[in-house]
């Protein structure tokens, strides 16, 4: 069963998000197992980081879009922190002590109440807005066209590209 939603993100999209259920995971390191299996976090979901408590030292390691960030559990933003896929995510820890760090995996976008954010200094971004009719192949979408009578459904995104080189 597919449920439609609508979402304000700079322009009002409709979205077709599967009715599956949220997978709440665990991920959990020792002294002698530094590193925890790899979560992957597909292109049609989204993860919120629920908590994350070590000992001594260690983080998660999430790779985003080819690009690596290492989120720490002394940085008091960490929990709550939502992205979209695809990611993937591991918890590293050290030797010195135990780690762990609760993950909440939902089916669907970007959640609708959450926004793209651009930090200072990022270095060259791209952000586009993507079209499709079938959830899997994307092209680029114009900004201010008007879309009507289509005989199939259009999905609209965005998408935000990090080290993009200038034109």
């Amino acid at each position: 069963m597919k449920t439609p939603i609508r979402y304000a993100l700079g322009l009002i999209c409709a979205v077709t998000v599967s009715a599956a259920t949220a997978q709440v995971q665990t991920l959990v390191v020792s002294p002698t197992v530094t590193n925890s299996p790899v979560i992957n976090v597909s292109s049609n979901s989204y993860v919120t980081i629920k908590s994350i408590k070590a000992d001594s030292g260690g983080g998660l390691a999430v790779n985003m879009q080819g690009v690596d960030f290492t989120l720490s559990p002394s940085q008091s933003s960490v929990n709550g922190i939502t992205f979209a896929g695809p990611a993937t995510i591991q918890l590293q820890g050290n030797s010195y002590g135990s780690a762990f760090a609760t993950l909440d995996i939902e089916p669907g976008f970007f959640p609708p109440d959450k926004t793209l954010v651009v930090g200072a200094n990022s270095g060259n971004v791209q952000v586009t807005m993507q079209m499709s009719t079938d959830l899997v192949n994307w092209t680029p979408a114009v900004n201010g066209m008007i879309y009507t009578n289509a005989p199939d459904a259009r999905f609209f995104r965005i998408q935000l590209l990090t080290n993009v080189q200038s034109p």
